[in-house]
C-alpha cells in the first residue's frame, strides 16, 4: 500500500513539474534599475504583471537599484509580452518582505494581517493595479528596463 501511494505521489509531482516547465520554456532574461528622486532605491519589489493574464515575474532591487526578474527559478527572466509594472518598497511587520510576498499582497490582498503596521515608502501611484508604468519583454530584445520614480 505504501508503495502505491509513493508511486502516485511521484507521478503527480512529475506531471505538475512538467506542466510548469512547458509553460515557462519561453522565459527570457529581463532586468533593469529603479531610482526614486534620482537615487537608486534598495529593497524595492518590482512586479511585472502580464496585461493579457498569465504568469507574472518579480525582482528585488539591490543597493545600486538593480533588479533581475524571476518567473520560476532565480533570475531566469520573464515570458515575452506586455506588462503592467508595479514597484513598492514595504517596511514594517518586524521583518523584511520578499518580492514574492509583496507580489501576493499587492495582487491578491488576502491572508493574515501583518503583526505590525506595514508602510510603503514609495508613492501609491507606483503600486501594481495603480501604476501607469509598462514594459514589453521580447525574444531577442535587450529587455533592460529603467524606472525613474518621482513624487
Amino acid at each position: 500500500m505504501r508503495y502505491v501511494i509513493a508511486v502516485c505521489l511521484l507521478t503527480a509531482t512529475a506531471a505538475v513539474g512538467c506542466g510548469a516547465k512547458s509553460e515557462l520554456e519561453g522565459v527570457v532574461p529581463a532586468a533593469g534599475t529603479v531610482t526614486y528622486q534620482g537615487q537608486p532605491i534598495e529593497g524595492a519589489a518590482v512586479i511585472f504583471s502580464p496585461e493579457a493574464g498569465g504568469t507574472a515575474a518579480a525582482g528585488r532591487t539591490d543597493a545600486s537599484g538593480r533588479f533581475q526578474l524571476t518567473t520560476l527559478t532565480a533570475n531566469d527572466g520573464a515570458l515575452p509580452g506586455k506588462y503592467q509594472v508595479g514597484i513598492s518598497k514595504i517596511e514594517g511587520g518586524g521583518s523584511t518582505v520578499t518580492a514574492e510576498e509583496a507580489a501576493k499582497s499587492m495582487t491578491f490582498a488576502h491572508g493574515p494581517a501583518p503583526a505590525a503596521p506595514v508602510k510603503d515608502l514609495l508613492p501609491e501611484k507606483y503600486k501594481l493595479g495603480k501604476s501607469e508604468q509598462t514594459a514589453e519583454v521580447t525574444v531577442g530584445g535587450a529587455n533592460e528596463f529603467s524606472f525613474d520614480l518621482t513624487d
